[in-house]
């Protein structure tokens, strides 16, 4: 009887401690939770601008992502503020996408992100503008080439000037905006000088992106690479 007693007793130590152990095993850990892209920033064709060339590229700030998926972007073209008549519907993984429209038209447009898991932000504001019932073909500016500091360069100093070029084949007149800070892309520092360089002021033992934005006297814009240089 004793040695039955025993083995009962001695069988349920085994079961709890087995169940003991299986209710210690805190099994797989979850998923991160996916963060939506940040809603994307419109920059050109500004909100009510007239536009006298109907080929149009159009800018927006890139968004980010708290996880660091890649992001896609859907821009959506229409003649109303609805955006029941959707003209152009396009994915694009730049933020910049060129547009034959139609002129003398009331144009109305809006930008979401679109993370790798389908993750979608809310969209922009939407912005407004008119093509001129005059409205020709105009060469946009050449992109902006950097002078100095030259990408990847190591420099000294408090200011430090940032130096470019860019022309235009119509021989417009230009003016530029300046993206400069510690993130990529570069936040707007500055926008429509007319002189192709400008002084910064930067901190020693740090990394600054910029670029620079080229924009003719009818819309045409150049967007400059995102360039970078560190600090002693």
């Amino acid at each position: 009887m004793k040695n039955i007693l025993y083995f009962i007793l001695l069988g349920l130590c085994v079961l709890l401690s087995c169940s003991r152990e299986e209710f210690s095993d805190e099994g797989p850990k979850p998923e991160p939770v996916n963060e939506t892209p940040t809603i994307p920033n419109l920059i050109f064709p500004a909100n009510n601008q007239v536009c006298t060339n109907f080929k149009l590229t159009f800018d927006w700030e890139a968004s980010l992502d708290g996880n660091g998926d890649a992001i896609a972007y859907q821009i959506d073209i229409a003649t109303n503020d609805t955006f029941d008549n959707i003209l152009f519907s396009i994915i694009t993984s730049e933020t910049t996408r060129a547009f034959n429209l139609e002129k003398g038209i009331t144009y109305y447009w809006r930008v979401k992100a679109i993370d790798s898991k389908q993750s979608e932000s809310e969209y922009s504001e939407v912005h407004t503008f008119f093509t001129e019932p005059n409205a020709g073909i105009n060469h946009i500016p050449f992109s902006p080439s950097v002078t100095s500091p030259k990408p990847g360069d190591a420099v000294s100093g408090n200011t430090i000037t940032l130096d470019w070029d860019s022309t235009d084949s119509d021989g417009d007149p230009l003016l530029y905006d300046l993206y400069f800070g510690t993130t990529n892309p570069p936040i707007l520092l500055a926008q429509d000088f007319s002189v192709s360089n400008f002084d910064v002021s930067v901190s020693p033992n740090t990394t600054y992106y910029w670029r620079v934005v080229a924009k003719d006297d009818k819309q045409g814009v150049a967007i400059g690479r995102v360039w970078n240089f560190t600090t002693n």
